[in-house]
C-alpha cells in the first residue's frame, strides 16, 4: 500500500478522477477495524477489475461537533490541543503500519485526509496549522461554515495562504445555520442549497482546491423533508469552477451515485451508512444469544467485533467503488 500525501501527487489523482468522471471514494475510518475494511474493500475491487491500482481516501474528523472522532480517541479532553495531537499521531501510526506490510493491499493508494477541521475550535485550528500534520495529510478540510460568507471566505483564504503550499485544502462555501436561526428566519431547505455563483465567488476569493457545496443530500440537512440530490446545481457549479466538488452526505443516493462523477464531483465522502451497518451486524450476532445468558467469549471478544466490523466496511467500500466505477 502506498500513502499519497504530497500535494502535487494528490492534485494529480483528483484531476484524473475529475477528467474520468469517476470520483475518489473517501470513507472515514476512525479505528483500525474500519481502516482495514476500507483498504481490504479497495484491494478486492482492484483485483476483481484486474487494475494495478485503485485510489481511495481514508479520513477522520477532529473535534467536529457532530462527530468528534479524534476527540473521542484522545486521552483526556478531546478538545485539548495536546490530546488531539496525540490522537492524530496515533491514527496516522495505524495507517503507516499497513503501508509497511509488503504485499498487503499492494494495489491500493490511499490519501489521508482531515474531514471537517472545525475552524471555530482552537484545538482543531492548532492541529490544522501544525507543520507535521499538514505534511502527513493529503487533504485538509478547513471548515469555517459556522460564519457568514465573507468571514468564511476571509478565514479560508488565510488558511490557503499559510498551508496551501503543503496540502490540498477543501472548504465549505455556505453558512450552516443553527436550527434556531433557521426557524427564526423561516428558512426552508431550498434557501440553504448552494448558489452556484456564490460557490464560484468563494473559490475565486479563497483559492481552495476542493469545495463542498450543499446539493440537497443529508450533509447537514436542516429539515425533515425528503432528500433530493440536485445534480443541476452540481453541474452549474462545475461549469464555473471545474470538477473540484467534494460530495458529502452520500448515504441517501443509492444507485444514483453512478452519475455524480459526470456532474463535476471528484471526491465522495462516506461514513454513516457503513458505521451503522457494522454496528447492526454486531448487534444481530449478539441478539441470537438467548435472554439471560452471557455472551459467549467468541462473540464478546474484541477480535470478533473487529472482524465483523472490518467485513462490513470492506463490503461497503467495494460496493461503493463498483457504483462509482460503473461507467468506466
Amino acid at each position: 500500500m502506498k500513502i499519497i500525501r504530497e500535494r502535487n501527487e494528490v492534485l494529480k489523482r483528483l484531476e484524473e478522477a475529475g477528467a474520468a468522471g469517476i470520483p475518489i471514494l473517501c470513507p472515514n475510518a476512525e479505528t483500525p477495524d474500519e481502516m482495514e475494511g476500507v483498504l481490504l474493500g479497495a484491494q478486492r475491487h482492484a483485483e476483481g477489475r484486474e487494475w494495478p491500482r485503485v485510489v481511495v481516501g481514508t479520513g477522520v474528523t477532529a473535534s467536529y461537533p457532530d462527530h468528534p472522532q479524534l476527540g473521542r480517541l484522545a486521552m483526556g479532553d478531546g478538545r485539548d490541543a495536546g490530546g488531539l495531537d496525540h490522537a492524530a499521531r496515533t491514527w496516522m501510526g495505524w495507517l503507516e503500519v499497513y503501508s509497511d506490510r509488503a504485499g498487503f493491499f499492494d494495489r491500493v493508494e490511499v490519501i489521508p485526509f482531515l474531514d471537517h477541521g472545525w475552524a471555530p475550535l482552537a484545538a482543531d485550528f492548532e492541529l490544522m496549522n501544525a507543520s507535521w500534520f499538514q505534511e502527513a495529510m493529503g487533504i485538509i478540510m478547513f471548515d469555517a461554515s459556522l460564519y457568514d460568507f465573507d468571514e468564511n471566505a476571509r478565514l479560508t483564504k488565510e488558511y490557503v495562504l499559510s498551508a496551501g503550499g503543503k496540502v490540498v485544502v477543501e472548504a465549505c462555501p455556505d453558512k450552516v445555520f443553527e436550527r434556531a436561526e433557521i426557524k427564526r428566519k423561516s428558512l426552508g431547505e431550498a434557501d440553504l442549497l448552494s448558489d452556484p455563483r456564490r460557490v464560484g465567488q468563494f473559490v475565486e476569493r479563497t483559492g481552495v482546491d476542493l469545495v463542498v457545496p450543499n446539493l440537497g443530500t443529508e450533509h447537514r440537512t436542516a429539515s425533515d423533508v425528503p432528500l433530493d440530490y440536485r445534480r443541476d446545481i452540481a453541474r452549474e457549479i462545475s461549469k464555473l469552477v471545474g470538477p473540484i466538488q467534494a460530495l458529502h452526505g452520500t448515504s441517501s443516493l443509492g444507485d444514483r451515485l453512478e452519475t455524480v462523477g459526470s456532474d463535476g464531483v471528484c471526491k465522495v465522502n462516506f461514513y454513516t451508512a457503513m458505521a451503522r451497518s457494522a454496528s447492526m451486524q454486531v448487534k444481530a450476532a449478539w441478539d441470537q444469544v438467548p435472554a439471560g445468558q452471557p455472551l459467549p467469549i467468541s462473540l464478546a471478544c474484541g477480535s470478533s467485533v473487529h472482524a465483523s466490523r472490518r467485513g462490513i466496511f470492506a463490503a461497503k467500500t467495494q460496493s461503493m467503488l463498483e457504483l462509482l466505477g460503473a461507467t468506466r
